[in-house]
């Protein structure tokens, strides 16, 4: 609409992650930029065989072990493996019952494995929904692979939709034998519910060109499956209501349930479509009727679309009659009282700067406030920080914008170094003045202090009970933010101090969203952050290989980075214990974003992640 901006997404996470274990390549400059040569790789799986210019070839050499297989055997062997287990996967998932020739492929003649699924198990938690068992593997081998399979399945029998899926997290060569440690995880649908199954297993493979098991140990083991409790329908009351609710919507219906994936090869690069989806939504009753109505952030070259509630629950969009359909490539989006008239304002932020907009009523917004920034700024979020009765702002900023630095336009810089970044786009705290006016004051509260490492998101509480709101910071390669509200100084001013080393909290992994919460129910505030489980990344790092020179707190780092999701609890003397393995939440995927919510209302907060990453098939256009 009102701007042109370029915006081009670099992820070198995946270099990483896919088994690159090399000092990251420094950014060719002018002087120093190698001829641009066309030159043939080997082929890597999910990319075509083509020419990559000289630049380019150094990082695409890193992006499979096939072109390194002497450097990292263990890899190498992990595809092979894990090959073999998504094929089994899915023929474990299959209706038809399974038969000693469906599964030869996959395991030797001599194949020997306790019983998957543990003869006594222990009920550790029932509720009106759902109850949990686990037991403790057993330890008598049986050399018949078929019955092992049928028994682990058995708990889906008769169910529909049955997924299975086996993932390596962990390669070991000892004793000549090859071990991999995986995630198994299956679940079913039937009339009374979901049954899901959990475990780890143990695989020792063959030697063979095509490895196939040669045992399984099972070293945990967890069931969750509806509770049927005598008068309870015994099952989650979840549904998928994407469909009745916006089926009816054309630019839903037409645009959104189709996926950027899609559109990235039917749209100009002009429009600065961003593949990577890092867009995000805004709840909130855009027209004052007592309803939830919702305001999706949009790829460039798409409208930002505000859908309202009607009173039968489904939405209709008015993103045109209310102003708001911007097209630049927003990030995200709030909801908020902005200026204490009692109707819900919008906070837009876009790959140019930050808007606000003045709800007008009738459902009509007006644009008050623009701030261009620094950085490209992704989420938002609000608090009465210096307790003056108003909401101020403060937005995380991922990338410079410095077009000095980068001449083509707003982008993503590589992050220096990977794991502890300090070159990102500076954060910005709006202070509100009233009557629409808003100033920097990111700079005087202190909060410039470690403000430089590829912010994903924010989140304010007051975490040490003394009445005035900090916020924590997750960040996607530098280490995460705790910022303590100092109150007001002597010259009136208020200030935050980082004490996150202090506290412990740190957190130096792929930080994308945190959710605060009294989790044990103690009256202390604890939080969550939501980070990136890389089975790569754990196989990786854990190599001998991997880095060799680098020891202390660079490799930790390192292996930090791909361990997943953290839970700190506070400890009330401004310090939190990271209990995350403890609590078994450290596996969440790829996960971007997570809420603390009573899910079943027994008075206990239960928390949902959102998780994924690019999928989707290629679609040719002919």
């Amino acid at each position: 609409m009102k701007t042109k901006v370029y915006f081009v997404t670099t992820c070198l996470a995946a270099v990483f992650l896919c088994g690159c274990g090399r000092e990251p390549v420094a950014q060719a400059t002018a002087e120093s930029s190698p001829p641009v040569t066309e030159v043939s790789l080997p082929a890597i799986p999910g990319f075509d065989a083509k020419a990559f210019s000289g630049r380019e070839r150094a990082i695409m050499d890193l992006a499979s072990p096939s072109t390194d297989k002497a450097a990292w055997e263990s890899e190498a062997f992990s595809e092979e493996a894990s090959a073999q287990l998504k094929a089994l996967a899915k023929k474990l998932a299959e209706p038809e019952p399974l038969q000693v020739k469906s599964i030869a492929a996959f395991v030797t003649d001599g194949f020997a494995a306790a019983a998957l699924i543990p003869e006594q198990m222990r009920e550790v938690y029932r509720d009106d929904l759902v109850a949990v068992r686990r037991g403790d593997p057993s330890l008598a081998a049986t050399s018949r692979a078929l019955p092992v399979f049928q028994a682990l399945m058995a708990p889906h029998a008769g169910a529909k939709n049955v997924h299975v899926t086996l993932k390596t997290f962990k390669v070991e060569q000892k004793d000549g034998a090859v071990f991999t440690t995986v995630f198994f995880q299956s679940s079913g649908h039937t009339a009374a519910g979901i049954t899901q199954q959990n475990a780890v297993w143990t695989c020792r493979w063959s030697g063979e060109s095509t490895p196939r098991l040669e045992s399984i140990a099972a070293s945990s083991y967890e069931r969750v499956e509806p509770s049927g409790q005598e008068g309870k329908e015994g099952r989650l009351q979840f549904a998928d209501a994407t469909a009745a609710v916006l089926g009816g919507t054309k630019s839903a219906r037409e645009q959104l349930a189709v996926g950027a994936g899609y559109w990235s090869g039917r749209l100009q690069k002009f429009y600065s479509i961003d593949t990577t989806g890092h867009q995000g939504i805004a709840i909130g009753d855009a027209d004052g009727d007592g309803l939830d109505d919702i305001y999706v952030a949009q790829q460039g070259g798409f409208p930002n679309r505000l859908y309202v509630q009607n009173k039968d629950g489904t939405l209709r969009d008015v993103s045109v009659e209310a102003g708001v359909d911007w097209m630049e490539l927003t990030h995200g989006a709030l909801f908020a009282d902005l200026d204490n008239d009692g109707d819900q304002d919008l906070a837009i932020s876009q790959s140019n700067g930050l808007l606000l907009m003045e709800n007008k009523g009738g459902l009509k917004f007006e644009t008050r406030f623009s701030e261009p920034g620094a950085a490209n700024y992704f989420s938002i979020t609000a608090a009465d920080y210096d307790g003056d009765g108003d909401l101020d702002l403060y937005a995380c900023g991922y990338s410079s914008r410095n077009n000095e630095e980068y001449a083509d336009g707003a982008r993503v810089t590589v992050p220096l170094p990977y794991h502890d970044s300090r070159n990102g786009g500076p954060n910005l705290l709006l202070q509100n003045e009233s009557g629409w006016k808003f100033s920097d004051a990111t700079t005087s509260a202190g909060l410039n202090e470690n403000n430089d490492r590829h912010s994903f998101a924010a989140s304010w509480e007051d975490y040490d009970n003394d009445g005035d709101m900090d916020i924590y910071v997750a960040n996607d390669f530098g280490r995460n933010n705790l910022y303590q509200n100092q109150g007001r100084g002597k010259n009136g001013q208020v200030t935050f101090r980082d004490v996150a080393a202090a506290a412990g909290v740190e957190d130096m992994s792929a930080g994308m969203g945190v959710t605060w919460g009294d989790y044990n129910r103690d009256g202390l505030m604890d939080f969550y952050v939501s980070n990136m489980f890389s089975a790569a990344g754990n196989r990786v790092a854990y190599q001998r290989q991997f880095r060799t020179g680098s020891t202390g707190d660079s490799l930790t780092g390192f292996r930090r980075h791909a361990r997943g999701n953290s839970l700190f609890q506070n400890n009330g003397d401004g310090t939190f214990a990271d209990v995350s393995v403890e609590a078994g939440v450290t596996m969440g995927r790829w996960a971007w974003g997570a809420q603390f919510a009573d899910l079943n209302n027994d008075g206990w907060e239960d928390i949902y992640v959102a998780n994924g990453y690019i999928t989707g098939d290629a679609k040719d256009d002919l």
